[in-house]
Order: C-alpha cells, then sequence, then structure tokens
C-alpha cells in the first residue's frame, strides 16, 4: 500500500470524542517519522472555544501536523486536524471543510463515508475512544469499500461508546492503543503485498484445511480478496510470513474463527437500492403476491448471502405493508442465510442501533420497529416471516419452489466456476417466472439461458427455461446435512414408535433444563392429554396426589385416591371445552384427618401445534390447606404472603430459565427449518432423477435390474429423509409446548403480581394485576392516614428502587376506598440486575 511517486495510494482517517484528546496524543508519538501515508483526523471539539489540539499533537508527533481551515492537497506523512464546528469531506487528492450540519461535529461518519469512496481498500479508518455512535455508520461503508476498520479496545478506552457501538462483523482488527501506531504502518507499508510463489501454494492447501474445518469453502473466492483479508489478519497478530500464520491458525481455534469472518463480507443496510425496492414494491412483489394466492401456495422468498440481515427485514417491512389490506394476503416466509455464524446471529437477534435506521421514514419506523434503549429492535410481526440460518451457497443444496431470490455482491466475490454453480442454484430454486436480483456489478452471463432480463439497470431477472438439476457440490457429505446433524432415535424410542398398543405412537422426548426446572416447582405440575393420560408430572404432584407409580401414559383420573377424581375430570373437561383456565378448590375425602390437604387446582389447555389432536392440558395443584384455614377465620397471615411470595419468586426464576431456553430452542427450530426446505430439495432432485430412470428403463429393457436397485436405493434416502423431518418438526412443536405451558403458569397465580425493573419499567405482571388496574383506574392512592401518596412513594416507585417494602394503601375513588397491601421483594436476574417482586393482597378499611 506504499504511495507512489506521483501522489498518494493510501489513507489512515482516525475518529474521536470523549477522551480522544490523550488517546490521539499517544498514538501520534507511536508513528513512525517515515510514515507513508497522509492522516485526517476528526476530533469532537467544543465551538465555544478556540481549539489547542494541533498544538497539542504537534507537541507529541514526529510528523508535521496542520489544522485545515478550508482545503488542504494531501501529502504522504503529513497529519491533518479538523477544527471545530466544521465537518470535512474527502477526495482522492485533498481534504476540504464546510460549515457543519446537525450532530456532533466534525462528524466522523461524512469524514469515513467520503473517504471509502475517493479510496475505496486502500484506506484505514480507526476508531477510538469517545461516547455515542458517531463513526458507526461511516465504518460500514468502509468496510463495505474492502478497507480496513480498526478499533481501540473497548476495555482499555477512557469512554467505550464509539468503539462499541461498532458492528462486530465491521471490525477488522481490535487493538490496544500502544499498538495501533504499529499496526497502522504495517497496514501501510505491507498490506497488499503479493506472496512469493511458494507462500501462494501453501495458501491454497490452507484453504483446503479451512474447508475440512469449516465445511466453508473458499478455494472458489476471488485470490486478491483472500490475500488482503489474510494480511491484515497476519498483522493483526504480529505474523510475518504465510506458514508461521497457518502454524499460529492449527493451533488457535478463536483466530481459525477471526480469520474466516474475515474473508466474508457482511456489510449491507436497509433499503440500500430505493430504487430497487421501489421496483419491488410496485410490480415484481404485487405480482407474486396475485401468483401465490392464484396456487393457493406460500410467497416463498430467499435473501442468500444476508449479511446482518438489514436486507431480509427490508424485504419483510415491503411485503408487510403490499398485504397490509389484504384478507386473502398469503402466507410469507422468508429464508435469510449466510456463511458467517455471528453475521445470522446479529440478524436473528434483530436489534439494531439507531444511525442505521436514518434513511427510513419515522412512520415504517412506528410501524415496525420497537425502541430498546438507545437502539430498535424489529417487530415481531416481521420476525415471524423469517427463518435464519447457516448455508454455504459453494455447497449446500438450494430451497425450492422459490418465488424471489435476493443475492446482491456476493457473486462478485466468487471465481467465474463458483458462479455458475450458484447460479445454476438459483435456476433450480426459482419457480418458472420467479425473479433474480442481483447486485449492479453481478450478471447471469454465466448461465443465460434461464434468465430473462426484467429490469437491466438493477440487475433484476426471470427465470425462464427447462428445469435444471441440482449441481453436484465439491463436498457431498455436506450438500443435504447441515451443521449440526440431527439426533438419533435412541432403542427405547424405536420401540415406542413401532408399538401397537395405542392408535398413533406419541413422540418421545427427554426433558431439558426448562423443563426440568418447571417439573420441579414447588407445587404440582402434570400435563395430560385429551384422554386424560399423564404426558409429564413432578414429584410434587405424585406427592399430593399419592402417585407412586411410573404414571406417565397412565390414565391420570384412575390414579387419584382421597380426592373427587369426578370433579378432576370434570374440571378438565371444563377448561378443554371453554379453552381457558379453570380451577377450583378440592377438598380430601377419605383420608386420615392429619393427612388431609385442601388443594386449589387449575387446568388450561394449549395447543403445541396447529393439529386439534395434539391438545394438551396442564393442571397445576397447590396445597392451600393454610390459606383455607384462614379464610374461614377471615384473617390474613404474614406467613401465607411470604409463602406465596417465595412461591412467586420460584415461578419468576423459572419463567427466566424458560424464556432463554425458548430463545435458544428458536435458533435451533430456524436452522431445523433451513435443513427441511434444503432435504425437500434433495428430495425433489431424487424424484426428477427416479422420473428419468424410468423413461430409461422403458427404452432399455436391459438395465432394467441396475436401474431397479438405483430406485430402492433413492426410495431408501427419501425415507430416511422424512424420519429426519418428523424430528424437526417435533423439536419445533417441542419449542412451542415450553412456551404455552409457561404462560399457563404465569397466569395460575391468583393474586396480583408485577416484577419491576430498576428505571421502573414493568418486565412481567399477570392477569390479576393487569384486572386490579383496570378496576380502579382513575383512582387516587391514599396512605393509612387518607393522604395522598406522592408519585416518588407510590408502590411501583418504591420497587424501581430496588427496595423491599411492605405499604398499606388504598385506591380512592369517589364514593368508596379499596385496601390493600403491597410487598416487595427484591431478587437478582442472571445479568445481575435487580428486579423487584410487588404482589397485592387486599386488606382490611383503613
Amino acid at each position: 500500500m506504499t504511495d507512489s511517486m506521483d501522489g498518494v495510494s493510501c489513507l489512515v482517517v482516525i475518529g474521536a470524542s470523549g477522551g480522544g484528546v490523550e488517546t490521539l496524543s499517544e498514538l501520534v508519538s507511536t508513528l513512525p517519522a517515515t510514515f507513508a501515508a497522509p492522516i485526517v483526523i476528526a476530533q469532537h471539539l467544543s465551538p465555544r472555544r478556540e481549539s489547542n489540539l494541533g498544538d497539542i499533537l504537534g507537541r507529541r508527533s514526529p510528523l508535521p501536523v496542520r489544522i485545515v481551515t478550508d482545503r488542504e492537497s494531501l501529502e504522504n506523512g503529513v497529519i491533518y486536524v479538523i477544527p471545530p464546528n466544521r465537518d470535512v469531506v474527502v477526495s482522492d487528492s485533498d481534504v476540504r471543510v464546510h460549515p457543519d450540519g446537525s450532530g456532533p461535529h466534525p462528524s466522523i461518519d461524512v469524514l469515513f463515508s467520503s473517504a471509502a469512496e475517493a479510496f475505496g481498500e486502500n484506506l484505514i479508518a480507526v476508531v477510538l475512544s469517545g461516547t455515542g455512535s458517531d463513526g458507526a455508520a461511516g465504518a460500514r461503508d468502509v468496510k463495505y469499500a474492502g478497507g480496513t476498520v480498526v478499533i481501540q479496545n473497548p476495555d482499555t478506552a477512557a469512554y467505550s461508546g464509539m468503539p462499541q457501538s461498532l458492528a462486530p462483523s465491521v471490525v477488522d482488527i481490535v487493538a490496544n492503543l500502544d499498538r495501533i501506531g504499529e499496526l497502522l504502518d504495517s497496514l501501510v507499508e505491507g498490506e497488499f503485498d503479493v506472496p512469493p510463489v511458494s507462500e501462494r501454494s501453501q495458501l491454497q492447501s490452507f484453504l483446503d484445511q479451512i474447508r475440512e474445518y469449516t465445511g466453508i469453502d473458499f478455494s472458489g473466492y476471488k485470490e486478491p480478496t483472500i490475500q488482503r483479508r489474510l494480511k491484515r489478519r497476519m498483522i493483526a497478530t504480529g505474523h510475518q510470513g504465510i506458514p508461521q500464520y497457518i502454524r499460529h491458525v492449527r493451533s488457535d481455534p478463536e483466530e481459525r474463527r477471526q480469520l474466516v469472518s474475515s474473508f466474508l463480507i457482511k456489510v449491507t443496510e436497509f433499503f440500500r437500492d430505493p430504487e430497487l425496492y421501489a421496483h419491488l414494491g410496485e410490480h415484481v412483489l404485487p405480482e407474486l403476491i396475485a401468483e401465490s394466492e392464484a396456487r393457493g401456495s406460500d410467497l416463498r422468498v430467499w435473501s442468500a448471502g444476508c449479511a446482518t440481515g438489514e436486507e431480509a427485514y427490508s424485504l419483510a417491512m415491503t411485503i408487510t405493508d403490499l398485504l397490509a389490506d389484504n384478507d386473502a394476503a398469503p402466507e410469507v416466509r422468508i429464508f435469510a442465510t449466510d456463511l458467517d455464524q455471528d453475521a445470522v446471529a446479529f440478524a436473528r437477534r434483530g436489534i439494531y442501533p439507531a444511525r442505521t435506521l436514518g434513511n427510513l421514514p419515522e412512520t415504517m419506523i412506528k410501524r415496525h420497529f420497537v425502541k430498546v434503549g438507545d437502539d430498535y429492535e424489529v417487530g415481531k410481526h416481521l420476525r415471524a416471516m423469517l427463518v435464519f440460518g447457516e448455508h454455504d451457497l459453494g455447497q449446500r443444496a438450494p430451497f425450492p419452489r422459490i418465488d424471489l431470490i435476493f443475492c446482491r455482491n456476493v457473486l462478485i466475490y466468487f471465481t467465474p466456476v463458483l458462479q455458475r454453480r450458484v447460479l445454476q442454484l438459483f435456476a433450480f430454486s426459482l419457480r418458472i417466472d420467479g425473479y433474480l436480483v442481483l447486485g449492479k456489478s453481478e450478471t447471469v452471463d454465466g448461465l443465460a439461458e434461464y434468465f430473462a432480463v426484467d429490469q437491466p439497470r438493477l440487475k433484476s431477472y426471470r427465470r425462464v427455461g427447462d428445469r435444471v438439476l441440482i449441481p453436484a457440490s465439491r463436498v457431498h457429505d455436506n450438500a443435504v446435512a447441515p451443521f449440526p446433524q440431527p439426533r438419533s432415535v435412541g432403542p427405547r424410542q424405536a420401540a415406542s414408535h413401532s408399538s401397537m398398543g395405542r392408535e398413533q405412537a406419541r413422540p418421545r422426548t427427554s426433558l431439558g433444563p426448562a423443563e426440568q426446572t418447571l417439573l420441579g416447582l414447588p407445587f404440582g405440575v402434570i400435563v395430560v392429554d385429551r384422554n386424560y393420560d399423564i404426558r409429564y408430572l413432578n414429584s410434587e404432584l405424585r406427592r399430593l396426589f399419592g402417585i407412586h407409580s411410573t404414571a406417565v401414559d397412565e390414565d391420570f383420573i384412575h390414579l387419584i385416591h382421597h380426592y373427587d377424581a369426578v370433579a378432576v375430570r370434570t374440571l378438565i373437561d371444563e377448561a378443554r371445552s371453554s379453552e381457558q383456565l379453570v380451577s377450583r378448590i378440592l377438598e380430601p375425602i377419605g383420608s386420615p384427618v392429619d393427612a388431609r390437604r385442601t388443594l386449589e387446582i387449575s387446568c388450561v389447555p394449549y395447543l403445541p401445534s396447529e393439529n386439534a389432536q395434539d391438545l394438551l392440558l396442564v393442571v397445576t395443584a397447590i396445597d392451600v390447606t393454610e390459606r383455607e384455614e384462614l379464610r374461614q377465620q377471615r384473617g390474613v397471615a404474614e406467613s401465607d404472603v411470604a409463602r406465596l411470595v417465595r412461591a412467586n419468586e420460584e415461578v419468576l426464576t423459572a419463567n427466566q430459565e424458560l424464556t432463554n431456553s425458548i430463545v435458544r430452542l428458536r435458533a435451533k427450530n430456524e436452522e431445523l427449518l433451513v435443513a427441511v426446505e434444503e432435504i425437500q430439495a434433495a428430495t425433489e432432485e431424487v424424484e426428477t432423477l427416479n422420473e428419468e430412470l424410468q423413461a430409461s428403463n422403458e427404452e432399455l429393457e436391459t438395465l432394467n435390474e441396475e436401474m431397479q436397485a438405483t430406485v430402492e436405493e433413492l426410495n431408501t434416502t427419501n425415507r430416511d429423509m422424512e424420519a429426519r423431518t418428523s424430528e424437526m418438526l417435533a423439536a419445533a412443536a417441542e419449542a412451542e409446548s415450553t412456551r404455552q405451558q409457561l404462560r399457563a403458569i404465569i397466569d395460575g397465580v391468583a393474586d396480583p403480581l408485577v416484577v419491576v425493573a430498576g428505571d421502573g419499567s414493568t418486565i412481567l405482571e399477570n392477569a390479576a394485576y393487569t384486572a386490579l388496574l383496570a378496576d380502579h383506574d382513575g383512582a387516587v392512592l391514599v396512605d393509612a392516614s387518607h393522604r395522598p401518596i406522592p408519585d416518588h412513594a407510590t408502590p411501583i416507585r418504591r420497587a424501581a428502587s430496588g427496595e423491599a417494602f411492605s405499604v398499606r394503601f388504598a385506591f380512592a375513588q369517589m364514593d368508596h376506598e379499596a385496601w390493600f397491601i403491597a410487598s416487595g421483594t427484591p431478587g437478582l436476574t442472571n445479568d445481575d440486575e435487580t428486579l423487584v417482586t410487588v404482589t397485592f393482597r387486599e386488606a382490611n378499611g383503613g
């Protein structure tokens, strides 16, 4: 990257804010006097006083420092400092300042973006200490242009906000301040040196090893791109040659992951090309939606190379707005895939910095996003459309029956051979007359006979021609088997499937950590099917009902002793028919006097899938003997309150664990759905080959035996695939079952209950609490002396302070006062955040 005699060939741009003066002073002091590139510095400075930054840096730097007052030509080995209250724009030969617009100044985003346009892959952008997120959007432009992004280690920065605001997929190097000067010199001096022939041969062998480690084949990527990104990792880790670096990667799995991530391009943004999305929204998608309605099928979209998800969510927003007033709208499924595990995880999370939404209208943000702190989370209605998964276009099978494929700026990084294979995948996937959208620099020249031009300037094509077969992959084992492999069926499971004792074998699944927590709660929990047969039960329920046998798959009603079994069955039947929670008190009968326990049993139905035959019912049993005795005495005992509070805390703990489990299961479910689609594509391919073999059989009877053997093998493969698909669907049903069980238990708590965070927001509330607020809407809270309670002393505000408390208050309304006792109990979440559980119990009048 060294400069030529005719001018500047590379550029370094640096952005800093809070703590930046000291940080910049230390950085420039580590630069060599022979530094062979210009440096432009944008530091947030107060416009109300004169800046001395240039003088401060000049005393520490071995390089000359200039303050840019209007326009300066770029020279190697010169540091350019932007004054306060000015923004800066860089061209390929000079740097210019102009009066500022809005936001912090000078704008680091403006500097980075203009420099990326001028210098492309020859730009190095550095983000140092500072608050806020200025520089995050500009760094994305640098990365997209092929430049290098370096950030100061947030753990050592005086203010970590700016370095941490960059998405991990954008950052090439994270370094401590004392190493950045050395890194910049190495990047400027040797970034794009072509390795000798011997090392290039080693590199190809190394890429084969990377494929064996990760399943990702980079041999089809353009060699200069691989070399540049490899060199950056070598500089970041302090290795001078490819052989030394290869040895380091072999012994360090984390560096292997960093290298693979650096090879992949993961930079995108919402509605990156507005004209293209306007064409999709006005012409392409309405046509595809109408065709899906006519067929009675789903609208299926594939975002291949989705990076961090912005383009996939942009498609979802466009489709959602088109279907807003369509009562006959088809179901929509958007498959969003990428090679990079980190990028897919970021996209699946669906939370983006506010600055990345800067080009979206405010009305669109309100429709499709939810504000979470300083960031924005995509709405659940968008998230439900998308299935994220890891997918290698070079090796994996495609998705079948796709209406629209969106693959922009991915093919440009592939060799012609790999480009042709990917186009074959797309030709197989698309329905006839389906659409393919590529990047502005990409074409279908490698397989033009299967794609007709729709809009040449927008690189939109329609699928034409005959059916094509799935091209062979380099790694055949991974063509239909994604990571991870489906779990095998054990002997006990196999036996249950073959059993003739019931009309339909039930799925056998082991309980995960969340379910085990649920069944370990201090009150009885049992799950039965519509025939009252037991699916799950915990030890507390066994104790309450005296069940000592294995019980699973047995009739619950016939196992009930010392209680009215008819009443229990009636309760379950009422819950099933009414499709809502039903509760009642169950008195003991026929048991010894000293062992009689009064139970409060509740039952709620839920459907783990859309199949009505899968209806299950959750029954909970709580020992309320003491509570019932106290009610008969018309008193409220503090011990009862404490016991219920402890039970509520345990329920909340189980809720948090189940929530975490559901998130993990959802991610796993999406990966399984991606695998199902690939298996379906492979199945259709097998069916196509089978038809061709049958035709050949009629023409060439002499080859009949060989063809029949091939057909049998293919049918066996198809059955194996169907069995694996059933396992995947069972896992998805299990995840939904867990979520429904949790909701049923929380709403089954009788007393009003609310969980409050430190900022006063409500984390969780049950139906009883919602009803309490509705009943006393507009009422004034008063204390025991009938004086209004100030805002900071209300139960919710006291809970926000994280304190334990018990307060007596009333809702004062026009004609009466309703007295309650509110008790707050603090607790810690897994993130060490203090949450306070507040319960409300009715009290005698004031």
